[in-house]
């Protein structure tokens, strides 16, 4: 394995054409599509990034301008944004479920000049809006299916023509995209990653590449992630946490991202991939324990049974894994039977099997919650972060997990907690600012520490306990 410390030297686009000298043909993507999962090499990825990027560079895209992206998880949503981070543009992800005024709000702060949505609906909203958005000169689309009506205005683009262009543009210098990728710099700011304020419009945090590579590195120095490993994208690009994964993590580490068929397909997909890892939010968590529940209630009167007393086993053998204690004999043995004649069956319906951490943030997890992935075999932990410092900033550790925490400072972040009880941190992986709005950053950042906005307190053995905004 490399040295992954040394990897933050490196721009997004710059560790993709790395990763293409230490792997070219291995699976970095994977899209399923009526069906069929076609795939991507990391030579294959790295070569659509230059199409993108060159095409964009003809429609006049350079550094420092912004391109907003709005649409389902996509490859071409990666393609787009490391292209357009190539030029040492700057890309932006907005939530699909965006209203048309919330799009132009964000558009016009943002200063956006290209657009690429995935589809029709997107499109659509921009049409709503177009008068109110004078500075978006094109928008690119994927999916043509619904679209032949537009193709005679030049404010709209697919994007196979967008990689015509980029071709074109190779053809005619074929050593252009890798001069662009060489003048990058890990502090540039390559994302605006969108977050929610009390009031008015969202804030652009300035998301430079250090920050996300960073994230990637030291992640996996807690919990190790091998090139081998399947992680599926299916949470909302514009949100940090698949940022994190999808630009960091996969970056990093060489795993591979898979991208569902729909949004709607995404739990039948994960049961056909299988991933190492998984990150949501609480609530997928609730919904997959309450599809376990009912997989139980319309089970045989035996089976029910045996979940019942398999679940009091594993919860006690639960306490003795997350605080790293050995087990008894006796009760190892039945925590053993539980998974093979119980739980591995219920794990293997929901595309868990192969799962060895699953991770939950951005809300509070209730205890029963976590107690139960934990006993039934699935290890659940809490993380806790924000934004501003590329998601995570404290996770628990193999041995040392704590329903009532979210673990420890990751390795190069530091924690403390101010006279006010404010929970601040430092890092790598901390935001440059916000977009336009240095005087919210200077309200964020103190000598390099950040200001969450949480209340918490550090316990007896290190962990954090967050009480509060």
């Amino acid at each position: 394995m490399e040295n992954r410390d040394e990897l933050v030297k490196y721009t997004i686009p710059q560790l993709l054409r790395w990763r293409v000298t230490q792997s070219a043909d291995k699976v970095a993507l994977r899209e399923k599509d009526f069906g069929r999962w076609n795939i991507y090499t990391w030579r294959t990825y790295y070569e659509f990034v230059r199409k993108s990027g060159l095409g964009l560079a003809e429609l006049g895209l350079e550094k420092g301008d912004r391109i907003a992206l709005i649409g389902d998880n996509i490859p071409e949503l990666l393609f787009v944004a490391v292209g357009a981070q190539a030029l040492g543009a700057i890309s932006a992800g907005l939530y699909q479920s965006s209203l048309p005024e919330e799009i132009s709000g964000i558009l016009n702060y943002l200063g956006v000049s290209i657009v690429f949505c995935d589809d029709q609906e997107q499109v659509d909203k921009l049409i709503d809006i177009r008068a109110a958005i004078p500075q978006v000169k094109k928008v690119i689309y994927e999916d043509p299916r619904g679209m032949r009506n537009y193709r005679s205005d030049d404010w709209f683009m697919p994007i196979e023509d967008l990689y015509r262009l980029g071709d074109a543009a190779y053809a005619k210098d074929p050593d252009r995209f890798e001069r662009l990728v060489d003048q990058g710099s890990p502090d540039d700011v390559c994302h605006l990653c969108l977050t929610s304020g009390t009031t008015g419009l969202p804030k652009g945090a300035e998301m430079m590449h250090r920050n996300y590579i960073n994230m990637g590195v030291q992640i996996t120095k807690v919990d190790p992630l091998e090139e081998t490993d399947e992680y599926l994208s299916f949470l909302p690009f514009a949100w940090i946490g698949e940022q994190m994964n999808s630009f960091g993590v996969a970056l990093a580490t060489g795993i591979t991202v898979n991208f569902p068929e729909s949004v709607e397909t995404a739990m039948e997909d994960l049961k056909e991939i299988g991933p190492h890892f998984v990150f949501g939010a609480p609530r997928i968590y609730e919904t997959i324990r309450s599809q376990i529940w009912l997989k139980i209630d319309e089970s045989y009167w035996l089976n029910q049974a045996f979940y019942r007393y398999f679940m009091k086993v594993g919860e006690t053998a639960a306490g003795y894994r997350m605080s790293g204690k050995p087990m008894p004999a006796l009760l190892a043995f039945k925590a053993w039977l539980g998974q093979t004649l119980v739980f591995r069956q219920l794990i293997n319906q929901i595309g868990f099997l192969r799962l060895r951490r699953a991770y939950t943030g951005g809300a509070a997890l209730g205890p029963d919650l976590f107690t139960f992935y934990q006993a039934i075999g699935i290890n659940l932990k809490q993380i806790y972060g924000q934004t501003e410092i590329t998601g995570i900033a404290y996770m628990h550790s193999d041995g040392d997990v704590k329903s009532d925490t979210v673990g420890i400072p990751l390795p190069k972040t530091e924690c403390k907690i101010s006279e006010e009880g404010e929970i601040l941190s430092r890092s790598p992986s901390v935001c440059r600012g916000y977009y336009k709005l240095p005087e919210k950053a200077e309200e964020l950042l103190t000598e390099g520490w950040l200001h969450s906005g949480d209340a918490g307190y550090i316990d007896d053995n290190g962990h954090l306990v967050v009480i509060d905004r």
